[in-house]
């Protein structure tokens, strides 16, 4: 049963592969989005575990990055068509 991760990086020099990074995290799940910068929202079957696991072998040692269950608790400033994408792709019921 999928559930809903938001997942967020810092990339430091040198490196920084954030297209490898991007498409693992759209590997990860069949909804995704990216609302900042480095965060992105997803609907994944994966644990966090597996997240990391796959994650850990595209960023370097001195890149950070968390994954941690979402609630259906939010609130933001976001473009219109990012919350349309969040309610029913993320946070549907």
């Amino acid at each position: 049963m999928s559930k809903p991760y938001i997942l967020s990086y810092d990339l430091h020099s040198p490196g920084q592969r954030y297209d490898d990074v991007a498409k693992a995290i759209k590997s990860f799940g069949i909804f995704y989005i990216k609302i900042l910068e480095s965060t992105w929202l997803l609907r994944s079957d994966l644990s966090p575990q597996e997240m990391t696991d796959r994650l850990g072998k595209v960023v370097d040692s001195n890149d950070s990055f968390l994954v941690m269950e979402a609630t259906n608790y939010y609130q933001g400033h976001l473009t219109q068509e990012k919350w349309k994408f969040i309610k029913e792709n993320i946070f549907y019921r």
